[in-house]
């Protein structure tokens, strides 16, 4: 299957062709162009939104966080989060991947690729759609495909509330740490569910509030004003019912991040969007 058969105009829905020799991805039936910035289909050019900026912001030191690299950073995360080191959960999330996967898999955010790398290495034949809001995310996340050999994995700035893929084009969709960081959660969702088949899977963690009291009040203070974090925010309790057209079916936690597997059970439609 040609990239831009899963592809389409988030501005338009119309399909779209590349222009190689121009370094840009071009609009069927009219005059809209998208750039092409180092390997990264750029669908929102213009100045960053808070959150994107501050992501961009953060880029250069976030894979020293998440992974807690250093004894100062693992006693910081023990103590406010409970959790030493971000793979007790990786690990439990990429359990819900098909260790042969060959299909389309679509990566919302897709951050630096830190975690995620490795993993798509052992899927040389599987299509990658790696999409975050943040340009200097995806450019930490590139050097790193880069490094790993991968030639299967296509980077796009995009808006997951907007993204640029067709209906139904996802057999996975992987949601790293971004349930938490989406403004729009719902329609985020929606746009999940768009482009995910029916009998696809949804594979998400994230944070949830009200497991741990000292990370709501480092989400609280430090998350949310920073632009890391943005409410509301999901609970154990309430999390399964979020994710219409879809069935959880596997879920769990370690203290406030959760992780979950989740089934899409009907066919996508523009019914399931919210307005704009």
């Amino acid at each position: 299957m040609d990239l831009t058969d899963i592809l389409r105009c988030p501005a338009t829905a119309n399909g779209l062709r590349f222009d190689n020799a121009n370094q840009v991805v071009r609009v069927e039936n009219c005059d809209l162009t998208y750039p092409i910035i180092d390997g990264i289909i750029d669908f929102c050019p213009g100045p960053p939104d808070r959150i994107s900026a501050s992501y961009d912001a953060v880029a250069p030191r976030y894979d020293a966080y998440i992974t807690s690299a250093g004894l100062p950073l693992k006693i910081c995360n023990t103590i406010i989060w409970g959790i030493s080191d971000d793979n007790e959960y990786a690990n439990k999330v990429f359990s819900y991947l098909p260790a042969h996967f060959d299909g389309i898999l679509v990566d919302v955010p897709v951050g630096t690729a830190v975690f995620t790398a490795p993993v798509y290495a052992r899927l040389p034949n599987a299509t990658i759609i790696a999409v975050d809001s943040s340009m200097g995310m995806l450019r930490k996340a590139a050097d790193r495909f880069r490094q790993h050999g991968l030639k299967n994995v296509r980077l796009f700035h995009a808006d997951v509330a907007n993204l640029p893929i067709a209906d139904a084009a996802a057999d996975i969709v992987l949601s790293m740490n971004g349930l938490h960081v989406f403004p729009d959660k719902q329609r985020a969702i929606a746009q999940i569910n768009r482009v995910t088949r029916p009998g696809g899977k949804l594979v998400a963690c994230g944070y949830v509030k009200g497991v741990k009291r000292l990370a709501d009040w480092f989400v609280k203070r430090f998350g949310v004003r920073n632009g890391y974090f943005n409410p509301p925010f999901f609970t154990l309790d309430n999390i399964a019912d979020q994710f219409k057209g879809f069935t959880v079916t596997h879920r769990g936690n370690t203290k406030s991040i959760v992780y979950l597997e989740a089934i899409r059970t009907e066919t996508p439609s523009q019914t399931d969007m919210p307005e704009k």
